[in-house]
């Protein structure tokens, strides 16, 4: 989404009537005098519901406002008509309709000026202002503000006067003066604190911190965010508030890197919005996220919330916005190299665009479709394509847009192999990029001048600017371009000669795609974990709304029960007062119930015989559901255990996903690098050199599959693959698998001499030295040389081994209970997936062993297994029997 658009949209829905809640309840009260009112008066209901749903229901401004004009015509009550139509011109253009949205706005401005209506015309100018900040025409826009600080520089209305300030700082932000943005935002906020809502201030602040953020000022920000969280903090009032905040942090955690816990806040204001009803605030924000998400290269997360977003906004009749998700989809599928499907959305943005008439995104459409048809080799219509992107730019001065058109220019004429004029393409581009202060346009640039140079055979220069883009993708975290710049660097010292310098970037590249990968698939589990913990609080909020029926139930019963005791009451009280005539009627007929009495009697005996009856049945009924009840819990029991036996497995079957994924990596990205520069033209010693370290590869990569085949097996009948184990072997075995990692200034010792061999699975125990040896090295400490020792013991029939080394340590006790989870790293300088001591762990588990770890920060870390011995001749015991059963 442009970033006035957003700037429009936020301050639309933050200060239409101090909060969106307050607003809605404003609505329900019009609503319901709308009813009763006439003439002027419904007018003027009927503008105000207008104003109030401009942002939150797109239908409902549309009825009335057009209730608004129609019977402000038919009663001649021009003052109405004239805010009824300068509404209509703010609901076209906020829905993306500037032509229409122009016509409106001037007539409502013109029959203000005609009746004298100071308001709404210095309100008129003010949406005047915005409509040209949307077309991106500063002039246009710093020229009707300011003719509309003459209306409101009396001070009658200072609320209105701090939005035309706002506003022209976010114009002189267009130009990219930054200086006076500034200025001007700081007198809104000045204003704003004076006024006794803090809405306004809030929603200022926050415009300021999301300008600190696009300026990489996050430091900035942070401190701006906290003076806003003071000002809402005062009041439930600002709950709305709150929660904008809460955006704005989760954006300021995406810059620093904090992906799961802006996430946390993103879902939680995202809750409040859709609970609330706040659909645009909703969409923004999804759309906010996305587009981080797309620019850290974990596309299918970006998409996954760009589609509700677009359902949204289709729903609600928000063009604009319907707009802007398309192009980002398209960029999107650009990046994910699916080309046509990138066409067809720019075409789809094009024809949009068109009758929006929208300079700005039609460029933007134009240049999507040029860099795709560049990609699909169609190189002249992405000719032009770009040719219109850039003639569009210039005329709307968007430069960053320009850079980016002159960039895609050269890139272009560099496949088509014409590298001098893709350089000035290029150069011309990065000038532009750089007075629009665009890091990310500046990485792009650089990675190109640093391509074509390449191609041209200049080296050194190619290195230089390959040193730039590198630096720009770190301000940005632009992986996807990080990625291109290491390949580029591979092809680089390939053709310089320095092979192993070039075979590592292009692990480092391969690598740098797999934790894209990692991290897009761990989120989607996390995603997965977070909708299980939102079914079982739905389930536990239907539990309570039973209980609570219950309880009704049981009140309604009591409540009965009492009735019945009051008619009673009453009854008895009757009964008081005919006491007389009952004992004269008892004394008459004495000696008939005497005659009668026997009867009864004979009758009560047959009444407790048939009671004991009775108690009898009843206990063997308690009797039975008493069997039934043990039969149930036995029932739950095995389920349970049947369960927990399913859980283990499933966690096992992952467990062996990424013990194959952990081991052939690193010998697949060997193969593939080596096969890479064996396809080049090579002397014939080099090719040599590098067939026989693929062949070594290969052999490597066909043990470690051997190996796998075996851990297969090793659920049902893991006794088959265990046999004697050279400790020391294997700990040497371990230490050449990472021999790329080591520098020569480590000291790496082992003492197996009181324990040398175990009868255990070999394959286990080669990868739990490797794990341990691998985080030993990879979180050294480099104010000291790396010291790693390795021994063994044998401990009442188990055995022990023990490794030490003299790293950066962490603090085992506060992380004990993160220690062995899947993902959880305590070092987050140093690549790594986080899964090394979690395969340590279940190895062994399977081996019915135990793992000790302890460590303190800058003293180094302990690690102790123990791993039950069992004989060698129960072993060859078992693998006899199992021959002769089969």
């Amino acid at each position: 989404m442009p970033p006035f658009r957003s700037f429009i949209l936020l301050c639309f829905s933050l200060c239409i009537s101090g909060t969106g809640l307050s607003q809605l309840s404003t609505a329900d009260s019009l609503e319901q005098v709308l009813t009763r009112s006439k003439n002027e008066v419904k007018v003027d209901i009927l503008n105000q519901l207008t104003y109030e749903f401009i942002t939150v229901d797109n239908e409902k401004v549309q009825q009335y406002n057009g209730q608004a004009i129609e019977l402000s015509k038919k009663i001649a009550y021009r003052k109405g008509e004239a805010v009824a139509y300068t509404y209509k011109g703010v609901n076209e253009y906020l829905s993306g309709f500037l032509a229409p949205a122009h016509v409106h706005l001037h007539k409502g401005l013109r029959l203000s000026e005609q009746i004298g209506d100071r308001k709404n015309t210095g309100y008129s100018f003010l949406q005047l202002g915005n409509l040209a900040l949307e077309e991106v025409a500063t002039d246009s826009a710093l020229y009707f503000f300011n003719k509309a600080l003459a209306y409101f520089e009396d001070g009658s209305d200072p609320a209105t006067f701090s939005k035309i300030y706002r506003n022209m700082s976010a114009a002189y932000g267009q130009r990219h003066q930054i200086d006076q943005q500034q200025k001007y935002l700081d007198s809104a906020i000045a204003i704003r604190r004076a006024l006794p809502k803090k809405a306004l201030l809030i929603e200022a602040l926050l415009l300021k911190a999301n300008n600190s953020i696009r300026n990489n000022n996050v430091n900035g920000a942070d401190s701006i965010l906290s003076d806003a969280e003071k000002v809402a903090s005062s009041a439930y009032e600002y709950e709305e508030s709150r929660f904008d905040i809460l955006h704005i942090k989760g954006l300021i955690l995406f810059k620093k890197g904090d992906v799961d816990g802006a996430m946390v806040l993103m879902d939680s204001a995202s809750s409040f919005f859709l609970e609330k009803s706040l659909i645009r605030k909703y969409i923004t924000l999804q759309i906010d996220v996305s587009l981080e998400f797309a620019h850290r290269a974990e596309y299918e997360l970006a998409l996954d919330h760009l589609y509700p977003a677009l359902e949204l906004c289709k729903l609600r009749g928000y063009n604009a916005e319907v707009r802007s998700i398309i192009t980002t989809m398209g960029w999107i599928h650009y990046r994910l190299g699916d080309f046509p499907q990138a066409v067809v959305l720019a075409d789809e943005v094009i024809v949009l665009q068109a009758k929006a008439q929208l300079k700005a995104e039609i460029g933007t459409a134009f240049l999507l479709r040029g860099a795709t048809l560049t990609e699909l080799g169609r190189f002249q219509e992405a000719q032009s394509n770009l040719d219109s992107a850039f003639n569009i730019f210039q005329t709307v001065d968007a430069k960053r847009g320009s850079s980016d058109a002159l960039m895609y220019l050269g890139y272009l004429r560099v496949k088509q192999r014409k590298y001098e004029e893709g350089l000035g393409y290029y150069s011309r581009s990065s000038v532009l990029a750089e007075e629009a202060h665009s890091d990310f346009s500046l990485a792009q640039v650089n990675w190109g001048l640093a391509d074509a140079h390449f191609k041209l055979k200049n080296f050194e220069e190619s290195t230089s600017f390959l040193n730039k883009a590198e630096y720009y993708c770190g301000l940005t975290e632009a992986n996807e371009i990080l990625i291109m710049c290491f390949n580029t660097r591979r092809d680089l010292l390939a053709a310089q000669g320095q092979f192993e310098a070039s075979l590592a970037y292009s692990m480092r590249a391969s690598q740098l795609k797999d934790s894209l990968h990692k991290s897009d698939v761990s989120r989607k589990f996390a995603n997965l974990e977070k909708m299980h913990q939102i079914d079982q609080r739905d389930r536990d909020i239907r539990a309570l709304q039973q209980e609570k029926l219950l309880a009704d139930n049981q009140i309604a019963l009591q409540q009965s029960m009492l009735d019945q005791q009051f008619l009673l009451l009453i009854v008895g009280l009757a009964g008081l007062a005919l006491l007389s005539f009952v004992a004269i009627a008892y004394y008459r007929f004495y000696k008939r119930i005497k005659a009668l009495h026997s009867t009864i009697v004979e009758k009560n005996q047959r009444i407790q015989v048939q009671s004991e009856e009775l108690a009898t049945n009843n206990e063997r009924i308690s009797e039975l559901n008493r069997g039934l009840e043990q039969l149930v819990e036995e029932k739950t029991n095995e389920l349970v255990k049947t369960n927990e036996e399913l859980v283990k497995y499933n966690n096992e079957l992952v467990q062996f996903s990424y013990t194959v994924s952990h081991h052939i990596r690193g010998p697949v990205a060997r193969l593939l690098g080596l096969s890479d520069l064996a396809s080049r033209e090579l002397d014939d010693t080099s090719s040599k050199q590098l067939i026989g370290l693929m062949g070594t590869t290969a052999e490597d990569l066909d043990q470690i599959i051997k190996d796998l085949g075996q851990l297969l097996d090793l659920r049902t009948t893991p006794s088959h693959y265990r046999e004697p184990v050279d400790l020391e072997k294997e700990w040497q075995e371990s230490i050449r698998s990472l021999k790329e990692s080591l520098t020569g200034s480590e000291t790496i010792e082992c003492d197996f001499s009181a324990l040398p061999e175990i009868f255990t699975v070999q394959p286990m125990i080669q990868s739990i030295f490797h794990n341990l040896l691998s985080n030993a090295i990879k979180y050294q400490s480099w104010d000291r040389s790396l010291v790693v020792k390795a021994k063994s013991w044998e401990v009442d029939d188990s055995a022990v081994i023990q490794i030490t080394d003299n790293g950066l340590g962490f603090d085992a006790v506060l992380y004990k209970k993160q220690l062995f989870k899947l993902y959880k790293r305590f070092h987050t300088h140093v690549e790594g997936r986080g899964i090394g001591l979690y395969l340590v762990k279940a190895q062994l588990e399977i081996l019915h062993g135990s793992i000790e770890v302890e460590s303190a920060p800058d003293e180094g870390t302990s690690v102790t297994i123990t791993i039950p011995l069992e004989g060698k001749k129960e072993v060859l015991a078992n693998k006899q029997f199992d021959t002769t059963e089969r």
